[in-house]
Protein backbone atom coordinates (compact mmCIF):
# COMPACT_ATOMS: atom_id res chain seq x y z
CA UNK A 1 0.00 0.00 0.00
CA UNK A 2 1.45 3.49 -0.80
CA UNK A 3 2.37 5.96 2.34
CA UNK A 4 4.45 2.15 3.63
CA UNK A 5 7.61 2.95 2.75
CA UNK A 6 10.50 1.78 4.97
CA UNK A 7 12.99 3.82 6.05
CA UNK A 8 14.62 3.65 9.19
CA UNK A 9 13.25 2.91 12.89
CA UNK A 10 8.98 2.20 12.16
CA UNK A 11 7.22 5.16 13.85
CA UNK A 12 4.24 4.13 15.46
CA UNK A 13 1.37 6.71 14.90
CA UNK A 14 -2.95 6.39 16.06
CA UNK A 15 -5.14 7.95 13.69
CA UNK A 16 -8.39 8.85 14.39
CA UNK A 17 -10.99 9.71 11.16
CA UNK A 18 -13.79 11.69 12.58
CA UNK A 19 -17.24 9.89 12.30
CA UNK A 20 -18.55 12.84 10.37
CA UNK A 21 -16.29 11.68 7.02
CA UNK A 22 -17.97 8.34 7.54
CA UNK A 23 -20.81 9.90 4.92
CA UNK A 24 -18.58 11.26 2.66
CA UNK A 25 -18.99 10.00 -0.81
CA UNK A 26 -15.31 9.49 -1.81
CA UNK A 27 -13.88 8.97 1.77
CA UNK A 28 -11.85 5.92 0.51
CA UNK A 29 -10.22 8.36 -2.41
CA UNK A 30 -10.19 11.21 0.17
CA UNK A 31 -7.72 8.85 2.64
CA UNK A 32 -5.94 6.92 0.10
CA UNK A 33 -4.37 10.26 -1.51
CA UNK A 34 -3.67 11.39 2.36
CA UNK A 35 -2.10 8.66 3.80
CA UNK A 36 0.37 7.77 0.56
CA UNK A 37 1.66 11.03 1.08
CA UNK A 38 2.68 10.66 5.21
CA UNK A 39 5.98 9.05 6.27
CA UNK A 40 6.10 5.62 6.55
CA UNK A 41 4.76 4.62 10.33
CA UNK A 42 2.94 1.10 11.76
CA UNK A 43 -0.95 3.01 11.82
CA UNK A 44 -3.28 2.03 14.27
CA UNK A 45 -6.92 3.16 13.09
CA UNK A 46 -9.96 4.68 15.57
CA UNK A 47 -13.25 5.34 13.51
CA UNK A 48 -15.53 7.54 14.86
CA UNK A 49 -19.29 6.95 15.58
CA UNK A 50 -20.92 10.02 13.27
CA UNK A 51 -24.96 10.22 12.88
CA UNK A 52 -25.06 6.54 15.10
CA UNK A 53 -23.92 8.51 18.23
CA UNK A 54 -25.04 11.70 17.27
CA UNK A 55 -28.71 9.76 17.46
CA UNK A 56 -27.86 8.33 20.74
CA UNK A 57 -26.63 12.30 21.65
CA UNK A 58 -30.05 14.02 20.75
CA UNK A 59 -31.86 11.18 22.35
CA UNK A 60 -30.15 11.20 25.28
CA UNK A 61 -31.12 15.50 25.38
CA UNK A 62 -34.54 14.76 25.06
CA UNK A 63 -34.98 11.67 28.14
CA UNK A 64 -31.52 12.25 30.19
CA UNK A 65 -30.03 8.80 30.98
CA UNK A 66 -27.12 8.28 33.41
CA UNK A 67 -23.91 10.00 31.97
CA UNK A 68 -21.36 6.75 32.73
CA UNK A 69 -24.16 4.66 31.51
CA UNK A 70 -24.88 6.49 28.41
CA UNK A 71 -20.96 7.37 27.82
CA UNK A 72 -20.14 3.60 27.76
CA UNK A 73 -23.38 2.63 25.56
CA UNK A 74 -21.45 4.76 23.09
CA UNK A 75 -17.99 3.41 23.32
CA UNK A 76 -19.46 0.06 22.42
CA UNK A 77 -21.04 1.36 19.63
CA UNK A 78 -17.85 2.26 18.23
CA UNK A 79 -17.19 -1.25 17.14
CA UNK A 80 -19.94 -1.04 14.44
CA UNK A 81 -18.60 1.64 12.43
CA UNK A 82 -15.01 -0.17 12.96
CA UNK A 83 -16.26 -2.85 11.73
CA UNK A 84 -17.88 -1.16 9.02
CA UNK A 85 -15.21 0.93 7.25
CA UNK A 86 -12.63 -1.76 8.12
CA UNK A 87 -14.75 -4.05 5.47
CA UNK A 88 -14.80 -1.16 2.77
CA UNK A 89 -10.84 -0.72 3.53
CA UNK A 90 -10.05 -4.17 3.02
CA UNK A 91 -12.56 -4.55 -0.30
CA UNK A 92 -10.12 -1.02 -1.89
CA UNK A 93 -6.87 -2.79 -3.20
CA UNK A 94 -5.24 -0.08 -2.24
CA UNK A 95 -5.92 0.06 1.07
CA UNK A 96 -5.60 -3.51 1.55
CA UNK A 97 -4.93 -5.33 3.80
CA UNK A 98 -6.01 -4.64 6.98
CA UNK A 99 -5.91 -6.48 10.39
CA UNK A 100 -8.62 -5.90 13.14
CA UNK A 101 -7.90 -5.24 16.70
CA UNK A 102 -10.65 -6.92 18.61
CA UNK A 103 -9.92 -8.93 21.57
CA UNK A 104 -7.27 -8.08 24.00
CA UNK A 105 -5.39 -10.86 22.96
CA UNK A 106 -4.81 -9.45 19.55
CA UNK A 107 -3.89 -6.11 21.32
CA UNK A 108 -1.32 -7.30 23.21
CA UNK A 109 0.36 -8.95 20.14
CA UNK A 110 0.18 -5.98 18.45
CA UNK A 111 1.87 -3.90 21.59
CA UNK A 112 4.38 -6.84 21.49
CA UNK A 113 5.25 -6.66 17.83
CA UNK A 114 6.18 -2.43 18.52
CA UNK A 115 8.64 -3.55 20.97
CA UNK A 116 10.77 -5.61 18.70
CA UNK A 117 13.30 -3.36 17.18
CA UNK A 118 13.72 -5.82 14.37
CA UNK A 119 10.17 -5.88 13.71
CA UNK A 120 9.81 -4.94 9.18
CA UNK A 121 7.71 -2.15 7.61
CA UNK A 122 4.10 -2.73 8.38
CA UNK A 123 2.15 -4.62 5.49
CA UNK A 124 -1.85 -3.38 6.98
CA UNK A 125 -3.34 -0.94 8.73
CA UNK A 126 -4.63 -1.76 12.19
CA UNK A 127 -7.96 -0.86 12.91
CA UNK A 128 -8.96 -0.81 16.56
CA UNK A 129 -11.95 -1.49 18.53
CA UNK A 130 -11.63 0.83 21.53
CA UNK A 131 -13.34 -1.14 23.35
CA UNK A 132 -10.74 -3.27 24.04
CA UNK A 133 -8.53 -1.47 25.78
CA UNK A 134 -10.64 2.03 26.96
CA UNK A 135 -13.35 0.45 29.16
CA UNK A 136 -15.24 0.92 32.52
CA UNK A 137 -12.67 -0.97 34.28
CA UNK A 138 -10.09 0.67 32.56
CA UNK A 139 -7.35 3.52 34.41
CA UNK A 140 -8.02 6.09 31.82
CA UNK A 141 -8.54 9.80 33.30
CA UNK A 142 -10.98 10.75 30.76
CA UNK A 143 -14.49 11.89 32.06
CA UNK A 144 -17.40 9.13 31.57
CA UNK A 145 -19.73 11.74 29.54
CA UNK A 146 -20.08 13.80 26.37
CA UNK A 147 -17.16 15.91 27.24
CA UNK A 148 -15.51 12.89 25.90
CA UNK A 149 -15.41 11.39 22.20
CA UNK A 150 -12.79 9.42 20.04
CA UNK A 151 -10.53 12.85 19.96
CA UNK A 152 -9.62 12.11 23.44
CA UNK A 153 -10.06 8.20 23.56
CA UNK A 154 -7.33 8.42 20.64
CA UNK A 155 -5.15 10.80 22.48
CA UNK A 156 -5.62 8.11 25.26
CA UNK A 157 -4.74 4.58 23.11
CA UNK A 158 -1.23 6.77 21.70
CA UNK A 159 -0.21 7.37 25.44
CA UNK A 160 -1.06 3.48 26.10
CA UNK A 161 1.59 2.24 23.30
CA UNK A 162 3.88 4.74 23.20
CA UNK A 163 2.65 6.41 19.89
CA UNK A 164 5.20 8.90 17.73
CA UNK A 165 2.15 10.89 16.60
CA UNK A 166 -1.49 10.83 17.22
CA UNK A 167 -3.57 12.38 14.28
CA UNK A 168 -6.93 13.73 14.40
CA UNK A 169 -8.18 13.98 11.04
CA UNK A 170 -11.12 15.92 10.81
CA UNK A 171 -14.47 17.17 8.08
CA UNK A 172 -14.21 20.66 9.49
CA UNK A 173 -11.95 23.79 8.57
CA UNK A 174 -8.62 23.17 11.16
CA UNK A 175 -6.13 26.22 11.57
CA UNK A 176 -2.97 24.53 11.79
CA UNK A 177 -1.52 27.99 13.93
CA UNK A 178 -3.98 26.83 16.86
CA UNK A 179 -2.94 25.39 19.53
CA UNK A 180 -5.01 22.18 21.81
CA UNK A 181 -6.93 25.08 23.92
CA UNK A 182 -7.77 27.18 21.19
CA UNK A 183 -8.74 23.94 19.26
CA UNK A 184 -10.97 23.32 22.44
CA UNK A 185 -12.06 26.43 22.66
CA UNK A 186 -13.86 26.13 19.21
CA UNK A 187 -15.25 23.10 19.15
CA UNK A 188 -12.90 21.15 16.63
CA UNK A 189 -12.01 18.75 19.12
CA UNK A 190 -13.70 17.52 22.43
CA UNK A 191 -12.94 18.87 25.98
CA UNK A 192 -11.45 16.09 27.80
CA UNK A 193 -8.24 16.20 25.18
CA UNK A 194 -7.42 19.00 27.99
CA UNK A 195 -6.38 16.09 30.68
CA UNK A 196 -4.07 14.40 28.12
CA UNK A 197 -2.41 18.00 27.11
CA UNK A 198 1.02 16.35 27.60
CA UNK A 199 0.70 15.19 24.27
CA UNK A 200 -0.25 17.69 22.59
CA UNK A 201 3.49 18.06 21.25
CA UNK A 202 2.93 14.30 19.51
CA UNK A 203 -0.67 15.75 18.74
CA UNK A 204 -1.63 16.63 14.94
CA UNK A 205 -5.42 17.95 13.79
CA UNK A 206 -6.08 18.58 10.50
CA UNK A 207 -9.08 18.80 7.83
CA UNK A 208 -9.01 15.88 5.79
CA UNK A 209 -8.93 16.76 1.77
CA UNK A 210 -11.01 16.46 -0.72
CA UNK A 211 -9.49 14.86 -3.76
CA UNK A 212 -10.64 16.37 -7.41
CA UNK A 213 -12.90 14.07 -9.21
CA UNK A 214 -13.91 14.20 -12.81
Amino acid sequence: MAGHRPRGPMKRRVIKLGGSLLTRPHLLDDFYHWHSRQPSADDCLIVGGGQMIDAVRQWDRLRPGDPRTVHWQCVAMLEHSMRHLAAAFHADDRLSPVETLDSEAAWLRYSASLTDSNASAPTSIKFLNPEVVYHSASIAPLPENWSTTTDSIAMWIGLLCDADEVVLLKSCTVSPNDDLRAWIANGVVDPACEVLASLERKLRVEQLPVQATS
